[in-house]
């Protein structure tokens, strides 16, 4: 149940950027190029050689590019919610990786190697068992401490600032929301108001009520909202798919995305704040603290 909870928790999803991505990927294949032309941790049989073994290891080193790139290119399409990415979501996607770099590095064995039995079993496992070998620093021990240094991190900026609940009845003000389409315009009532988030081409918003919270769902984009609410510095973008009134605010915790925020009744998920964010969302939560 603890390795469960564990894998549970949320990670950050470093595959937005798909430039990082590919830049990160050149510096992985330089670093495992010399590491593996200068230490040679595998024992080869350098007369089943068809080509020199300089470009045996510029391959092995080289062909985990595309093919992760290509892999991150389609991942990064298909999730839609990247506060829901875990830790064991990226131990997931990470083992499917290595698993693909060692099936490619066995179908080109033929290419590589002169021995009749490159299309056994044999060396498909020694393949798959060599690329995992390698990414196991990575799954095992970085991930890992990664996970750590981010909650560290976040929990400890967290420390720093001032988390006070805001005082609503400071503010008296009913604004009109415009729409797309004039006759679903409305009244937002900044008193009662939480937070909106995104809900695929519609708004969710969500207030205060009497018996706890509702949300009303309207046809309006996330920037379009944001826009008609600037004159209210309390109201502030966290996420790329939320946007909260500071004021309402309860309590807030970090984890290795950044941090959640808990709001007065509302307990049917997590309100995040993304990583690029905090260091925004200190700035205005502590101003609106004071």
């Amino acid at each position: 149940m603890k390795i469960e909870t564990y894998i549970r928790q949320p990670y950050p999803f470093y595959y937005e950027e798909l430039k990082k991505v590919l830049f990160i990927l050149c510096c992985i294949a330089i670093v495992s190029f010399l590491f593996t032309y200068l230490f040679e941790p595998f024992i080869v049989n350098v007369n089943e050689h068809k080509i020199n073994s300089l470009w045996i290891v510029f391959l092995h080193s080289v062909i985990p590019i595309p093919l992760t790139f290509v892999y991150v290119y389609f991942l990064k399409k298909s999730v839609k919610k990247i506060e829901n990415w875990t830790l064991g979501k990226e131990f997931l996607h990470l083992a499917v990786i290595l698993f693909l770099i060692g099936l490619a590095s066995f179908l080109i064995r033929d290419f590589i190697y002169t021995n009749p039995d490159n299309w056994t079993f044999r060396y498909f496992w020694e393949e798959i068992r060599n690329t995992f070998l390698v990414g196991s620093l990575l799954l095992i021990i970085i991930l890992p401490l990664n996970l750590e240094r981010l909650i560290y991190k976040h929990s400890t900026v967290l420390k720093k600032t001032p988390i006070n609940q805001q005082n609503l009845k400071e503010v008296n003000t009913v604004t009109k929301i415009q729409t797309p389409i004039v006759e679903e315009n409305f009244e937002l009532d900044i008193q009662t108001f939480l937070f909106a988030k995104v809900d695929g081409n519609y708004l969710e918003i969500f207030y205060t009520t009497s018996n706890g919270f509702e949300k009303h769902l309207k046809r309006l984009t996330l920037k379009e909202f944001d826009n008609q609410l600037s004159s209210f510095p309390f109201i502030f973008k966290v996420h790329r798919s939320y946007i909260v009134n500071l004021k309402a605010i309860t309590s807030i915790s970090g984890n290795a995305q950044g941090y959640v925020l808990n709001f007065k009744e509302y307990n049917q998920g997590i309100v995040p704040v993304s990583r690029s964010k905090i260091q925004d969302f200190n700035r205005f939560y502590s101003n609106i603290s004071k």
